[in-house]
């Protein structure tokens, strides 16, 4: 049964609250949905594919997903006034934690006391991407999913909090600076279709700017993420009992520390699109102070040619860790069984979950868009992704007890019909 929280009730209540006392006057109200119905087919019998870090299920050989890509989802639009306005998103699809409380990815009152300048203060989608207003819409987009290289560790899709924002118009161009704070939290899976998983907190702080002119789109987001989980505890404890025997075990249980630990985020983006030509590219760099959260640089560069209904793109992207993987020492002295047992089992789990998190691959696709219909496209994907034995995490294991020994070329098929209403 899908439970909504606390936070949520409120987000809902506060967006009816503020309508309650326009509630007789003349409001606009505008209703609309979208939705997509995806499958991904994977030739890959080690690797499991997935849209992103979110998931716990995929494609793998002889076993394709409908679940990665398909969703739907319906908008609420609500203007007051010109002043007062409310929106609510509903997004249904399939999530590791899938309740009603995440499948609201918008609730907020937007208040907007002169023209070009607004306040908004609740549910609200994390503007750090060139797609983030859009990036579940698949209509909106010219792929079957935004370029998993880059959008595949970008679990953000909502926070609640406040945001501030000022249009500029300079000449033909026009400039958009944003503020935003805020607090979210999401669940993420560490196994393949094991019901097993961690759930992170973190406050989130930033500005981005835009500045669109003519046929060009030119962005910059800075982000700083704090964390406020501990979710490795356990695993630092153990590690602590045996610093007396074991000298490293101390400088592994403090690149373990999560709480309280910060990293950042640059992106930058650049889009032109003449309704004949387009070309769109995306770069981001993570600062981390955190090991489990590894630094590193995503990017990937589409260009894409429309004939009438029917358009064509090539897309290549990469995935690179900053730092190289880390190789768990064992203590130099022997231990009789079962203590020797339990200290190589420690060893292990704390190899993996250093390295677990590293991400390394590249990717080279081919696609094709057909709008066969107003607001209706049919959309064909196909990918040929490289993946480094030692930067797997954008992928789960089909075995999750053994590691992946051999550097990995998985091809992906997508199929996608996307729809608006």
């Amino acid at each position: 049964m899908m439970l909504i929280d606390r936070r949520s009730s409120f987000l809902l209540a506060l967006v009816l609250a503020c309508a309650a006392p326009f509630a007789s006057a003349d409001v606009e109200h505008r209703l609309s949905g979208f939705a997509t119905l995806g499958l991904a087919i994977s030739d890959n019998p080690e690797l499991v594919f997935r849209r992103d870090v979110t998931k716990d299920d995929g494609a793998y050989e002889h076993s394709g997903s409908w679940k990665s890509d398909s969703l739907v989802g319906l908008q609420w639009q609500a203007d007051w006034s010109p002043e007062w306005g409310t929106m609510v998103q509903l997004v249904g699809k399939d999530r590791f934690d899938n309740g009603l409380a995440e499948s609201v990815e918008w609730a907020f009152v937007r208040y907007r006391p002169v023209d070009g300048f607004d306040l908004r203060l609740g549910r609200l989608g994390a503007d750090v991407f060139m797609l983030s207003e859009y990036r579940q819409v698949g209509y909106a987009i010219p792929w079957v999913r935004p370029p998993h290289d880059l959008y595949g560790i970008t679990s953000l899709y909502h926070f609640d909090g406040a945001d501030i924002s000022k249009r500029i118009e300079l000449g033909n161009a026009m400039l958009n600076i944003k503020a935003f704070y805020g607090n979210s939290d999401e669940e993420y899976p560490t196994g393949f279709n094991d019901g097993q998983g961690i759930k992170i907190d973190f406050d989130v702080y930033g500005a981005s700017t835009s500045l669109e002119w003519g046929y060009w789109k030119l962005r910059y987001t800075y982000a700083r993420v704090e964390m406020n989980s501990d979710h490795t505890k356990a695993l630092r404890g153990g590690l602590q009992s045996l610093a007396p025997w074991w000298t490293n075990a101390a400088i592994y249980s403090t690149l373990l520390e999560t709480e309280n630990k910060e990293f950042d985020y640059n992106q930058i983006g650049l889009n032109y699109d003449n309704n004949d030509w387009w070309v769109q590219g995306e770069y981001v760099r993570l600062g981390s102070e955190l090991t489990l959260v590894a630094a590193g640089q995503h990017a990937y560069l589409s260009a894409g040619k429309r004939f009438g209904d029917l358009g064509i793109y090539l897309l290549a992207g990469y995935a690179e860790p900053e730092n190289p993987s880390i190789t768990v020492i064992r203590p130099g002295i022997s231990f009789s069984d079962p203590i020797d047992q339990q200290i190589d089992l420690l060893a292990r789990a704390t190899e993996r979950t250093l390295n677990g998190v590293r991400i390394k691959q590249r990717s080279y696709g081919i696609g094709a868009r057909w709008d066969f219909t107003p607001k209706m496209a049919l959309k064909l994907q196909l990918e040929q992704i490289d993946v480094d034995k030692t930067g797997t995490n954008l992928w789960l294991r089909t075995d999750n007890t053994r590691p992946v020994l051999e550097n990995q070329k998985p091809v992906v098929t997508s199929l996608a019909w996307d729809v608006l209403f």
